[in-house]
């Protein structure tokens, strides 16, 4: 998956050095006044360089955002593949062989996959998953809660992810807010706000990281605007999406400050 971009390189180094104009040489253990600098945009996007982003049509439509924001700057986010089905499930994450022929499976080069199919294929350093819209967390079964359900497929998805691709790093996404319309009609918002924080709770458990988007998608009633909303219902906008954009560069930011990724030459692009 690794394909060094030499001019990007480059620009990370260049960005680097202009963040902190003559420390090149600090030490790991000296780093706290320097982590109180924004590092640029150009550089936090290389902390998702070889990584893959899977999910939903939530994914999906951030990646359309991202598209389109590469037509007028190629290395916006240049580093993520995006795999993903508008009606991925939770459940379909935690599948080890593909289980039927569907519109909703993950593909690579026009072949049905598995989540973890597909990682094992292109061995990315970081993967990072958003799925549970489309899980009904309502249903109890078999005398398991919705919101049970969901977190054991999130258990046995990493189990499989650790099988396969050991190295790299996981991370699971908070679900979004949804609009009034939809919280009117259904009354799910607290209900999958117990699911956000079960969900953090399930991955510091498990080792790995969560990045909440909810809140910062959220009104002053705890839920998600209209003006963010492509379809006024569950689906993110440009607007949305930026916010979005924006979570993840902060991640990479708080990454960076608590001396868990520094942006090195290795953080270079792929393709």
């Amino acid at each position: 998956m690794k394909k060094t971009n030499l001019p990007r390189l480059l620009l990370v180094l260049l960005c680097c050095l202009l963040a902190f104009p003559g420390n090149a040489g600090i030490a790991e253990d000296s780093r706290a006044d320097a982590s109180a600098a924004r590092l640029p945009d150009s550089v936090l996007m290389t902390y998702y360089d070889h990584s893959m982003f899977a999910g939903d049509s939530l994914i999906c439509m951030f990646r359309n955002y991202v598209r389109a924001r590469q037509k007028t700057d190629p290395q916006y986010f240049a580093g993520i593949d995006f795999r993903c089905a508008y009606s991925f499930t939770l459940q379909m994450a935690a599948w080890e062989k593909v289980m039927e022929s569907s519109s909703a499976n993950l593909k690579y080069k026009a072949r049905e996959m598995t989540l973890s199919q597909i990682a094992q294929t292109l061995q990315p350093e970081k993967i990072f998953v958003l799925a549970g819209l489309n899980d009904n967390f309502a249903r109890k079964s078999k005398g398991e809660t919705g919101i049970e359900r969901g977190l054991r497929h999130v258990e046995t998805a990493v189990g499989l992810l650790r099988k396969t691709v050991p190295e790299a790093g996981l991370f699971f996404i908070s679900l979004t807010p949804v609009t009034k319309k939809i919280e009117d009609k259904r009354h799910i918002q607290e209900l999958w706000n117990e699911y956000n924080r079960q969900l953090e709770e399930k991955c510091n458990e498990l080792g790995i990281g969560y990045i909440d988007i909810a809140d910062s998608l959220k009104d002053e009633n705890g839920l998600l605007p209209g003006a963010l909303s492509h379809d006024k219902e569950y689906h993110l906008n440009d607007a949305g999406n930026e916010i979005f954009a924006q979570v993840l560069l902060d991640y990479a930011q708080a990454q960076y400050e608590a001396g868990r990724w520094s942006p090195s030459l290795s953080e270079s692009a792929a393709e």
